[in-house]
């Protein structure tokens, strides 16, 4: 067992989690901009951008850079500053660092050598995109950004269309309407979805609907900026039967004369599955 305190001896040194705007800059705390003047060391996932944002902010201090192709390197120099007594503040791109960046890393080297970890509180994308989506907020499940390729994605949205929860994942531009068109393949044309976009800019957007209306739309106008996208919790659970069991309905009830277009239409609509995904899984079969 640990226990930490995270101000019981200021002269040590500890690690500063500290949260950047995701696009207005009004968004910085007192208390953020305070600890990134103060700190020794500031460890940035980009040190190109964010050494734009700093300089709008007044903010001069030496930067390292830390991201997902050198932390493995870098975390033991960072923990030897600050083993020495350096107070390092690390920070993403933007909004809160750990999450979706390489700053786990970091936290667990600090808590493996007895460092104090101090987060501060801030602006989060997906937790901003939540509160104004129109669905229950309480439970949510946040997964990131998922893989690219189509068929890696469709376990997650398995998973999704059975949450009896918001579900919440981050998604590039140029990727967004082949992502929703493998998401509207499992969840079925009707379940409501937000995308959000370009929170807390100038050309903020949240545009809501059927999954096959928000596909439909983006299909007509060009996606720009970068997106959190929210799929409505399910109403009642859903796909009790594994999709072998239901491959196993269809070619039962085709096995009573039944069309094979009729069959997986009717077994889709009974156990509130797609039937596009029904019909892909009885031909891989």
């Amino acid at each position: 067992m640990q226990i930490q305190s995270s101000y019981g001896d200021e002269q040590a040194g500890k690690l500063y989690l500290v949260p950047t705007p995701i696009g207005n800059l009004e968004d910085m705390t007192i208390r953020a901009k305070k600890v990134l003047q103060q700190a020794d060391y500031i460890a940035a996932e980009d040190t190109r951008t964010s050494g734009i944002m700093l300089d709008r902010l007044g903010i001069y201090n030496k930067m390292v850079a830390f991201h997902k192709f050198n932390s493995k390197e870098k975390a033991p120099e960072l923990i030897k500053l600050m083993r020495e007594g350096a107070v390092i503040a690390e920070i993403s791109d933007a909004g809160m660092p750990v999450i979706s960046d390489p700053g786990f890393i970091l936290v667990q080297e600090c808590i493996k050598n007895d460092i104090p970890v101090v987060p501060l509180p801030g602006p989060s994308a997906f937790a901003t995109a939540l509160i104004a989506s129109g669905f229950d907020a309480q439970p949510f499940t946040y997964y990131g950004f998922l893989p690219r390729k189509s068929s890696q994605q469709k376990p997650y949205f398995e998973q999704m269309n059975q949450a009896m929860a918001t579900s919440i994942f981050y998604e590039a531009p140029h990727r967004l309407v082949k992502t929703l068109e493998t998401a509207a393949a499992v969840f079925g044309p009707d379940r409501q979805i937000v995308c959000a976009r370009e929170l807390t800019k100038i050309h903020e957007e949240f545009v809501r609907g059927r999954i096959q209306e928000v596909l439909d739309h983006f299909k007509e106008v060009a996606p720009r900026g970068e997106f959190v996208v929210l799929v409505a919790p399910a109403t009642e659970a859903v796909q009790a039967l594994s999709w072998d069991d239901l491959v196993k309905l269809v070619q039962e009830l085709t096995e009573k004369g039944v069309s094979k277009k009729d069959a997986i239409k009717q077994v889709a609509k009974e156990n509130k599955v797609s039937k596009n995904e029904l019909y892909d899984r009885y031909h891989q079969k």
